[in-house]
């Protein structure tokens, strides 16, 4: 007996992207305390560098960007 398929609603969209995104964040942290170079930004510039890290690490995995003059690795 085959079910008929039914879209996907707004909280289940909606659902689906907050767990995505906890993942993509949660991953970043991890890679951003491994691989953030803070020792050499001070000021606005650190947290700056640590979001940059946790917002590009699927980027990060495979180039070295220089984004502001930050070099991110």
């Amino acid at each position: 007996m085959e079910t008929e398929r039914k879209p996907m609603t707004v909280s289940e969209w909606l659902g689906a992207t907050v767990m995505i995104g906890a993942v993509w964040i949660l991953i970043g942290l991890f890679w951003a305390d491994g691989h953030a170079n803070l020792n050499e930004v001070f000021g606005t510039e650190k947290p700056i560098t640590y979001a940059l890290h946790v917002a590009l690490w699927p980027v990060l995995i495979f180039t070295d960007l220089d984004v502001f003059g930050l070099h991110l690795t």
